[in-house]
């Protein structure tokens, strides 16, 4: 009996382990796991890029205006979807720094790059980067990425200018318009005007070279009034590119032709015609003068001349038939 129980005993303490390994199993799972090895995760590659920025106008032309042109900038190889900012430099060294120093550059747009990190978006040059015959540059600066448009510098010019050949003139003269650094390259409204906003008294158009020159010939129209006239001239495609000239031209009355004096003729004397004698008949018998004995003589003569003849012809015959 004793030893019956004592196998019972012994049978309920290994079941009464064998739950409690079970459950600590269960509810402890790592303190029976395996240890593993820690193993460094593999290293990711950082991307490179290789970005690159180009500035032109989009117009075409020379890289040059003043502040307020629209230029466009291009750019390619800058990390995807990036936001890109833009800043001015007068040296594309300065660019590294991620910002030019001279002045901000703000896109008309966002500039965001694409899939492909490209992006094309328009600026007005600033106001800040405005010292003629001075080259700028532009810096865009995207996550982790600074580039310089190095070889694609903007030249801001000299405020543009308009003169005339002559300071005065008649009405009906013609006068030559001049310009510099109208630039842009682009159309151009040329105006003289009787004050600025005042009334065009004669208007051309012109387009300037590469360099930004020009030459336009105007004529002021006949019966203008005599004063003091301005020249306005205009960006076509530009409105803002403009300049005007006060009392530029002083215009005076068109001159009035001087009457000729006209010579009076002298009058000719007319000379009185001289009587020509009219012959007188002399009815004389004297003088050879031709009278009627003249006539009778005349008719005397002409018949002995046919008496004559007939003799000399009867002869003639008789003498014919003798032989």
């Amino acid at each position: 009996m004793f030893k019956t129980f004592i196998r019972y005993l012994g049978v309920l303490c290994c079941g009464i382990v064998g739950l409690a390994f079970l459950t600590l199993i269960y509810t402890q799972p790592t303190a029976f796991a395996s240890p593993r090895i820690a193993q460094d995760p593999t290293p990711t590659a950082t991307p490179s890029y290789n970005p690159t920025l180009n500035i032109a106008l989009p117009t075409g032309g020379n890289l040059a205006g003043q502040p307020g042109t629209v230029i466009q900038l291009t750019g390619a190889g800058f990390p995807p979807n990036s936001d890109v900012t833009f800043s001015i430099a007068t040296d594309p060294n300065q660019c590294n720094t991620g910002n030019g120093g001279v002045a901000a550059l703000q896109p008309q747009q966002p500039a965001k790059s694409d899939a492909n990190g490209g992006f094309m978006v328009q600026a007005s040059w600033p106001a800040g980067a405005n010292q003629p015959n001075t080259k700028y540059y532009v810096c865009a600066n995207a996550t982790s990425v600074n580039v310089a448009a190095a070889n694609t510098p903007f030249t801001v010019t000299g405020q543009p200018t308009a003169a005339s050949s002559n300071q005065t003139v008649n009405a009906g003269d013609k006068v030559t318009i001049t310009g510099q650094n109208w630039l842009p390259q682009q159309g151009l409204n040329v105006s003289i005007t009787a004050g600025q906003g005042g009334t065009t008294i004669v208007s051309g158009q012109v387009t300037p070279d590469v360099n930004g020159t020009f030459t336009l010939d105007l004529t002021i129209p006949a019966g203008t009034t005599a004063g003091n006239y301005g020249i306005s001239v205009v960006g076509q495609t530009n409105p803002n590119l403009k300049t005007y000239v006060d009392n530029a031209i002083t215009v005076n009355a068109q001159a009035t032709p001087t009457a000729q004096a006209t010579a009076t003729p002298t009058a000719t004397a007319t000379p009185n015609p001289t009587p020509t004698p009219t012959p007188t008949n002399n009815n004389n018998g004297g003088g050879s003068g031709g009278g009627p004995n003249f006539t009778w003589l005349i008719f005397l003569l002409g018949g002995i001349g046919i008496v004559l003849v007939i003799i000399g012809l009867t002869m003639y015959l008789s003498n014919s038939h003798s032989s």
